[in-house]
């Protein structure tokens, strides 16, 4: 019996498994190119990018560990070859950029983007409604986990999602005594709607035109950082907006437990269909956000905030089009998650920025009781 190397059924067989995976590839790094308003398809594919990587690196592993079979190999090497641009969106490499708190020669300001979930605690299995219990709680040091976090940053700018605001919630254990302190640390606060900008500088509200939409707001204003005028956007762009059954069907989908005709049908029409329609709306919504920051006419301006969108995705694309960078491409290193909830482990959380600043360190901080984890940048001037 010839070895299986040999079988030319074999080799036809695993040189188109090889075509197939490099052509994936191919098709889920640039998904971010096409226009979810003509079809949705490449941006739902562009999602499992990561996954279609390692199917590349598995089959390269496997052609050169296998005798005669190592010309294959090269066809998802290339495929990985002719995806570097796309890698480094999801993957950057600083390997030397400098910490998040050390303070370089150059004046230099930093923020933090955080969706808070309006300081509930998914760690948490209830919330705690007795009033005496709270009580006890709170004098035994019991302190909002996510409120202490965002204080203990330190940072000069926050852009909130979901923000509860200045107004102390004691179930959530979100006290006067951090209420207080957020209010002597950013003196300059700009809300909206939950997607507010709390600031040591100097702040200017700005209103923009809203996406008429539940699930995607901008908050904004014009800060004087450091002597620079600075447009400052805190958003949320489209949510998925996933019911509790749809959650339920995705982690039966995870499981593996999606068997019958009717219940694939049921992802089909459930879960890609939202998706589809959050990937449209995300679209217009970048669209219209870049149509008013060129309408304003100011040169440095950060975005941040909850995009429900992965790097190089459509709306990102539309929005930073050739002069925004990511503050995480510019100065992060390796993949990340920022939502971490539900099974859905992407990257969705951004900050973006243009004009005579740059981005010198990134973090993704570890708090874990929002479902999304805080992202933090040092900006240095370039003038």
């Amino acid at each position: 019996m010839k070895p299986l190397r040999q079988d030319p059924i074999f080799n036809n067989l695993w040189r188109m498994i090889n075509i197939i995976i490099a052509l994936g590839t191919l098709a889920a790094a640039y998904g971010g190119i096409v226009n979810p308003e003509i079809t949705s398809i490449p941006a739902i594919l562009a999602m499992t990018f990561p996954l279609w990587l390692l199917l590349s690196v598995i089959v390269i592993v496997i052609g050169i560990c296998i005798p005669g079979m190592r010309k294959t190999a090269t066809i998802p090497a290339i495929g990985i070859a002719c995806c570097i641009g796309p890698i480094l969106a999801y993957a950057p490499m600083h390997f030397s950029t400098p910490a998040i708190n050390e303070d370089p020669q150059e004046p230099s300001f930093t923020l933090l983007s955080y969706n808070t979930l309006a300081f509930n605690d998914i760690q948490r299995d209830s919330i705690i409604t007795d009033k005496e219990l709270i009580k006890q709680a709170i004098d035994n040091g019991a302190r909002n986990p996510t409120a202490s976090y965002i204080i203990s940053t330190d940072a000069d700018i926050l852009c909130l999602q979901e923000f509860r605001g200045p107004f102390p919630s004691e179930p959530l254990f979100y006290t006067k005594e951090q209420v207080d302190t957020l209010k002597r640390m950013y003196p300059y606060y700009r809300p909206f709607h939950g997607e507010d900008i709390m600031s040591r500088f100097p702040l200017k509200a700005v209103e923009l035109r809203q996406p008429q939409s539940p699930y995607a707001w901008f908050g904004a204003a014009i800060a004087d950082i450091q002597g620079h005028r600075t447009l400052l956007v805190s958003l949320h762009l489209q949510s998925i907006g996933l019911n509790n059954a749809d959650k339920e069907l995705f982690r039966n989908l995870t499981d593996g437990d999606v068997e019958s005709k009717s219940q694939i049908k049921q992802v089909r029409s459930q879960l890609l269909g939202k998706l589809s329609n959050a990937f449209k709306e995300r679209a217009k919504q970048a669209r219209m956000l870049r149509e008013q920051i060129d309408s304003i006419g100011i040169e440095n301006v950060i975005v941040a905030g909850d995009f429900n969108d992965i790097p190089d995705c459509f709306a990102l694309r539309e929005l930073c089009r050739d002069d925004f960078k990511s503050a995480f491409a510019s100065a992060g290193c390796g993949p990340e998650i920022t939502y971490h909830a539900n099974r859905f482990y992407f990257h969705i959380d951004h900050i973006l920025y243009r004009g005579a600043m740059r981005a010198v360190a990134y973090q993704r901080g570890v708090c874990p009781n929002s479902d999304h984890y805080p992202i933090m940048a040092r900006f240095v001037w370039d003038d």
